[in-house]
């Protein structure tokens, strides 16, 4: 709610974009796995992106992997994608697919560094711009980042 009264409050969207680093947002539609397969197909098209990071049900995490075995028709539409792990659990079918938002943490992190001169708070803008980018794997720009912060 503090978001939407001030959208411009640079400590307000730190404090969102932290929660929702930490948030897994659902997928629409539900997918079915069988036991020692890293193919998932879903109920309808699911909107992913190679190495995102998803949860499936209440405890399985992974990152999603190239579509490499997909039939074509499925891969067009969607429907079929490869996780990097296999499935541990019983062949199942209906569970809720999740995935993290770090589009929206990067750009509440980037409207908060730029709507403040206080360099502690720019600091942890540019923290939470560094975890984004050490979560997809980019230690490169995590660690120039992280340096970057401590230095503020």
């Amino acid at each position: 709610v503090a978001n939407l009264l001030d959208h411009s409050n640079a400590m307000v969207q730190n404090h969102l974009a932290n929660h929702l680093f930490w948030r897994w947002t659902p997928v629409s539609g539900t997918v079915e796995l069988t036991h020692g397969s890293k193919a998932v197909k879903g109920s309808q098209p699911m909107p992913l992106d190679p190495n995102e990071r998803i949860r499936i049900g209440s405890d399985f995490e992974t990152q999603v992997a190239d579509d490499v075995g997909a039939e074509e028709d499925d891969k067009e539409d969607n429907t079929i994608f490869q996780m990097k792990d296999a499935w541990t659990g019983p062949s199942t079918s209906g569970l809720k697919l999740w995935k993290k938002d770090y589009d929206r943490v990067i750009a509440l992190a980037k409207g908060a560094y730029s709507s403040t001169a206080v360099k502690e708070i720019q600091a942890e803008s540019i923290f939470l711009l560094a975890r984004v980018n050490h979560v997809r794997g980019d230690i490169e720009n995590a660690s120039r980042l992280y340096e970057q912060a401590c230095k503020l």
